[in-house]
């Protein structure tokens, strides 16, 4: 199956309860969450990839804070989390 058919691999309910403690949000409904949860886990996903680069440069297979610190600074995608 596709992307886009399987479930989401976050718990659900876990996003949705992150969602609803945001006190501008009154209501979330199941395909909202359904895409954050989604949004999130391709993030987590790029993101760690393009720190396994720099894991794997320095000749290590696990990811350390140094790793993602440098796909932060290298990729302008991510510029907002610095």
């Amino acid at each position: 199956p596709s992307d886009a058919s399987r479930p989401a691999r976050l718990p659900l309910a876990r996003v949705k309860a992150l969602v609803k403690a945001d006190p501008d949000v009154s209501l979330a409904s199941h395909e909202a969450v359904f895409v954050l949860a989604r949004a999130t886990e391709l993030f987590v996903e790029t993101i760690a990839k393009d720190a396994y680069v720099y894991a794997q440069q320095g000749k290590r297979k696990t990811l350390q804070r140094k790793d993602l610190d440098n796909a932060i600074e290298a990729i302008d995608e991510f510029a907002f989390l610095e």
